[in-house]
């Protein structure tokens, strides 16, 4: 079986919803207002604001994570436009100015190839807001792994330990190869992907390129202040 589809069946073991993320999603998200998520993976925060009575639209590019998303929110009785569908289509999907949140978090955007792709997303995004709607970013904090050369992230282990998640970076050729090994009771998988290591001076300046007013940092999603090299996570609050 393929490292993702495997992932897929562990997903909620190794990354279960967390209140104080969606309680900073709901912070930013106005009573009856759209959300759109992005990298949805098994739909854990659509559903959970679905059923917080927000209008929720959702995509991911894993068939087998939409999948189980949608046998979640049927389970759960909640309502979720979900779509297997690549990030970077975002205006072929959907209208202008359709929505008061957009959020792509579990550093995600960071899987696009380059900058320029990251810059057509921001852009994207921020024509599918509503005025005053706002884009809410969580990606590594890569001021601190370039600057540290940080090798590796905390290894994350499931409920009971029936599944371990090791992760591990090497540098090369401008990207961060981030490989990964999960041990489940079905055997161990492994896998390995480029991603592009976003700092956070770049991301203000396409923020604000594209359009947005204002741009916030934060160290966690309790809004502790963000701090370049010591911060583990660098979450983000674009205002249009």
């Amino acid at each position: 079986m393929k490292f993702y589809e495997e992932f897929s069946l562990y997903y909620d073991y190794i990354f279960p919803l967390k209140e104080k993320k969606l309680k900073f999603l709901m912070d930013n998200l106005q009573d009856n207002g759209k959300a759109l998520d992005l990298a949805t993976g098994t739909g854990n925060y659509a559903i959970a604001l679905a059923k917080e009575g927000y209008q929720v639209s959702a995509l991911d590019l894993s068939e087998e994570m939409i999948n189980l998303a949608k046998e979640k929110a049927y389970e759960e009785q909640a309502e979720v436009d979900f779509r297997v569908d690549d990030m970077l289509n975002l205006d072929k999907l959907y209208q202008p100015a359709s929505f008061d949140l957009i959020n792509c978090i579990g550093n995600s955007l960071v899987h696009l190839d380059n900058q320029e792709e990251i810059r057509e997303l921001i852009n994207k995004s921020y024509d599918l807001l509503k005025k005053k709607g706002k884009l809410v970013l969580q990606i590594v904090n890569y001021d601190r792994i370039l600057a540290k050369e940080i090798k590796s992230l905390p290894t994350i282990t499931g409920p009971n330990s029936i599944v371990e998640l090791v992760r591990d970076y090497e540098f090369r050729e401008g990207k961060v190869d981030f490989k990964t090994r999960l041990t489940t009771p079905r055997g161990e998988f492994k896998n390995s992907v480029l991603l592009y290591p976003l700092e956070s001076d770049l991301l203000k300046e396409l923020l604000l390129e594209a359009g947005f007013n204002e741009v916030k940092f934060y160290g966690d999603f309790n809004y502790s202040q963000y701090q370049k090299l010591d911060s583990f996570p660098l979450v983000v609050v674009a205002d249009k």
